[in-house]
């Protein structure tokens, strides 16, 4: 029970030390990658330099018009005057509505085509792009532009002030022709006089460059309290952008008083036509009135007659106005009826009724709203759609109004025909021919009345039409900026700093993320907590090609990694009580350097004047015998099946006359069950009597069991992990190992450090001692590449 909470707490310790943070450590990551900072900033402030150099600058300009609020600026008669007759045709304006209005994509095309901008002309200044609005030396006036001239600019070489050549062509033409080809038709002008000769004409479709101008142009109400509207509009040509503002309020302001004069003139168009048929029917009885007067001799009517005249002309006078009355009504639900088809206005101030002017009003105003958004929007926007939501419920409100008021009038009408009836019986009394006058002379009246009154509504029509005035007004006249808004230099020499310090950054957290590999001896340390008994240094190539860490190393040199393997000789006497003779070389995979470091130590021991046998126990893919040159024909496992005494195999290495090897020999089909069958261990005693140390080269741990089954009859383990090689996955199985003491005195060697990779931090052979050694293949003049190597792995 004591041994198992004595593992729990160990195993704890265990893995809150692994999650311990080591600042150093970190910044360590960087430090030993320092190189990509300077590299990666000079690359995005070189990248910025040349960014600021393509790329235009960008102005703003700004402009604010004031949209007129009727109910606001005017006062006393004069206001009430101008106030009553704009008030017939001009309608209340909603700043939201004109806000839509304006960047419409109607008002945007109408303004591109009168300032010719889907022709644009550019050139080249260095690596800067020139635009050379109202500046180009030629003018192309494009009659046909074909689908290829809308993809690529067509290049114009200006040669003298009367010739030109196209693109790459040697022929030169004169200006004001008329030419056909690929682009298109068009007519190539003189411009003005400039110091390009070489001009891009580019043709833009009018709604593609409708959409990107109006991704350019802002319109905002700064306060929601006022009517003023802001217009921004941003581009790399301050006068072109000046232009674009004037002419598209230019377009804006012709729309709307073409909407109010086509209000106007309907109203015109119908008091007009009904002028004519009651000119010509007043005509009609006051010819009437002088005949029969010649034809009848009447001169006077008596006192009676007059009295009965007067009451009949007022009941005839009222009768009329029902009549008028009712006529317009029916003006009015025919109108309403065929509203959209070419109907005829009616004039609204010729009704009386308050509820039904109101209507007539609220109809005609959203009327031209409709007919104004759908010139500018699509049938299906919702905007459209709600107001003519609102014109048939509208509608439906005015035909029920107009019946009721029908239904009433016909009342009214019934009466005043009773009252005439009365009148008439008592002008049955009245001499025939004075009634008769009286009857022409009542039409005359009428028609008199009603032909006066027609002028007098006539001319206030015309009146309002002359005063038709814009409902906006400009503010401030078009200013742009004094320095451009983008790019932003500042900002970008900022950015790219930035840019050059992250973009590293990120880059050495990818590669250490994307890098499962064993790179320094403290990944080892933490994550296993066994102690490193020794680190290899990377051997370079062999002059043959082959890899280093197939070489045997002559131990009498003094190079760093030979210096290495006699510092790891030294250290076995660290291992357990610095008695282990039989050591175990094993590894978690294939070639991390098991052979590579089992045969340079055996050749280090030997050369110590120890007698050393090296035994190849890797029985399934056996290379020891291949690195030492000597034959395999037999070896340890003719040994372990009885085939013969251990002495018959042994054989010397040519390394050393005290280092021996007992190669793997034929490889068994059951190399688990020939190492398990109980020879191996008195194979071994039967060796230690012989040789001072025996080193086992033994199969990887982490891929078959055979290193276990060798484990158990060994003094030592020797764990290789090579550097850049090994998977830091593998080496919990180390800690585990430590942990769980399946190994006897388990020690770990790190093979293959790469110290010129900025590894180390200046401490084993790999730091600051290492200048203390010389390679036999390396040469004593050190490039810059190798001194800055050093210099990092110093830093």
């Amino acid at each position: 029970m004591k041994d198992s909470t004595s593992n729990m707490h160990s195993q704890d310790i265990f893995e809150e030390e692994d999650q311990d943070f080591s600042l150093s450590e970190y910044i360590r990551r960087y430090v030993r990658y320092w190189y990509l900072f300077p590299i990666f900033i000079a690359l995005a402030l070189t990248a910025a330099f040349f960014y600021l150099q393509v790329t235009q600058p960008i102005y703003s300009t700004k402009t604010s018009i004031l949209i007129k609020d009727e109910n606001k600026g005017l006062s006393g008669a004069q206001g009430d005057i101008l106030s009553e007759l704009s008030s017939q045709f001009g309608g209340n304006k909603l700043v939201e509505n004109e806000l839509e209005i304006i960047k419409s994509q109607t008002l945007m095309e109408q303004a591109i085509k009168e300032l010719d901008l889907d022709v644009s002309y550019t050139t080249k200044d260095g690596l800067r792009t020139v635009n050379l609005y109202k500046t180009s030396p030629v003018i192309v006036k494009a009659e046909v532009i074909n689908p290829f001239g809308y993809r690529e600019p067509m290049i114009i070489h200006v040669v003298d002030s009367t010739h030109f050549r196209f693109n790459d062509e040697d022929r030169a033409f004169t200006f004001n022709q008329r030419f056909n080809n690929a682009w298109g038709a068009f007519i190539v002008t003189k411009g003005t006089d400039s110091e390009f000769d070489e001009v891009k004409v580019h043709f833009t479709e009018v709604k593609n460059l409708a959409e990107d101008m109006l991704n350019r142009l802002s319109v905002e109400q700064p306060n929601a309290k006022s009517t003023v509207l802001e217009l921004t509009y941003e581009d790399s040509d301050v006068q072109r952008s000046k232009d674009v503002l004037n002419k598209l309020l230019d377009v804006y302001v012709q729309s709307s008083l073409s909407d109010k004069n086509s209000e106007a003139s309907n109203t015109l168009k119908f008091i007009e036509n009904r002028l004519g048929l009651i000119t010509g029917e007043l005509g009609d009885v006051e010819k009437d009135v002088e005949s029969y007067k010649t034809n009848q001799g009447i001169t006077d009517i008596s006192a009676e007659s007059q009295l009965f005249l007067e009451n009949i002309k007022e009941n005839d006078s009222k009768l009329n106005e029902v009549n008028t009355k009712i006529s317009i009504l029916e003006s009015v639900d025919n109108y309403i009826q065929n509203a959209g088809e070419g109907a005829v206005a009616p004039a609204t101030y010729m009704i009386d009724d308050p509820v039904l002017v109101s209507l007539l009003t609220k109809f005609n105003e959203l009327e031209l709203q409709r007919e104004r958004y759908a010139r500018t929007t699509s049938p299906n926007n919702p905007l459209l759609q709600t107001i003519n939501t609102q014109l048939a419920g509208t509608r439906q409100s005015i035909r029920e109004n107009v019946q009721n008021l029908k239904r009433g009038m016909a009342v009214t009408k019934r009466n005043l025909e009773g009252i005439n009836t009365r009148f008439s019986a008592g002008l049955r009394s009245i001499p025939k021919k004075e009634r008769e006058f009286v009857g022409i002379k009542r039409q005359q009246s009428i028609k008199e009345e009603l032909y006066l009154y027609l002028l007098q509504k006539r001319e206030e029509t015309a009146l309002a039409y002359a005063s038709t005035v814009t409902d906006s007004r400009l503010i401030d006249a078009p200013i742009s900026t004094f320095h451009p808004i983008k790019p932003k230099r500042g900002l970008i020499w900022l950015g790219a700093g930035a840019v050059g310090v992250i973009v590293p950054f990120l880059l050495i957290n990818l590669l250490f993320l994307l890098k499962n590999t064993v790179q320094r001896r403290e990944e080892i340390e933490k994550v296993t907590h066994s102690s490193i008994l020794g680190e290899i240094g990377q051997m370079k190539a062999l002059p043959d090609g082959k890899p280093g860490e197939e070489a045997v190393i002559k131990m009498t040199s003094r190079s760093a990694v030979a210096e290495q393997f006699r510092a790891l000789r030294t250290n076995l006497q660290y291992l357990g009580d610095g008695s282990c003779r039989v050591i175990m070389f094993t590894s978690s995979i294939g070639g991390e350097g098991k052979s590579f470091v089992s045969i340079n130590l055996a050749a280090s021991l030997a050369y110590s004047d120890k007698r050393v046998l090296l035994i190849g126990l890797d029985l399934r893919k056996p290379t020891l015998h291949e690195r030492l040159m000597v034959p395999n024909k037999f070896g340890a496992s003719n040994c372990l099946i009885g085939q013969g005494h251990y002495e018959d195999f042994i054989q010397p290495t040519g390394v050393h006359p005290k280092f021996d090897v007992l190669t793997s020999g034929p490889i068994p089909p059951n190399p688990s069950e020939l190492l398990s069958n109980g020879k191996l261990p008195v194979l071994l005693t039967e060796l230690k009597e012989k040789y001072d140390y025996i080193l086992i080269d033994s199969p990887p741990y982490g891929l078959v069991t055979d290193a276990a089954l060798i484990g158990e009859h060994v003094d030592a383990t020797l764990y290789i992990v090579r550097f850049n090689y090994t998977v830091v996955d593998h080496l919990r199985r180390i800690g585990e190992l430590r942990r769980a003491r399946r190994f006897a005195n388990l020690s770990v060697v790190f093979n293959g450090v790469n110290y010129g990779a900025g590894y180390g931090y200046g401490y084993g052979y790999g730091g600051y001692g290492y200048g203390y050694y010389d390679e036999e293949t390396e040469s004593k003049v050190q490039t810059i590449g190798t001194r800055i190597k050093k210099l990092v792995s110093k830093s």
